[in-house]
């Protein structure tokens, strides 16, 4: 199975997933006549997600459509990204899509990249 995200599919051989810890929200606060902080525990948060390979095209044009595809995914909605060892990650947002330049290898043209996500509860 392609590593894809919604329909947007992904490289098999470059293809790389890193699932971060969930992050845990506290809110510090400070009163008169208290000797440190009251700290209050708001419970677990969000989990990031990175990304990285590389998008491969056989011309810029192509190359530069796949690129806006995934620029239109950071639209505030929520998107499902499967891998390729079958694990399924729903409800996540796109929060960055960053490219590096694009090089000529051969018949096809490249450019790394690397997508951050935020998973919704």
């Amino acid at each position: 199975m392609r590593p894809a995200l919604d329909n947007i599919f992904f490289d098999d051989e470059t293809f790389e997933i890193e699932v971060k810890t969930l992050n845990r929200g506290v809110v510090q606060r400070s009163a008169a006549g208290l000797d440190g902080q009251l700290t209050i525990d708001m419970g677990l948060r969000e989990r990031k997600l990175a990304q990285t390979g590389q998008l491969r095209a056989k011309n810029e044009a192509e190359l530069q459509r796949q690129i806006d595809a995934i620029n239109e995914l950071i639209d505030g909605q929520l998107h499902i990204l499967r891998s390729s060892d079958g694990r399924v990650f729903d409800n996540l947002l796109v929060e960055t899509f960053e490219t590096e330049s694009v090089i000529k290898s051969g018949a096809y043209m490249s450019c790394s990249y690397h997508i951050t996500y935020i998973k919704q509860a």
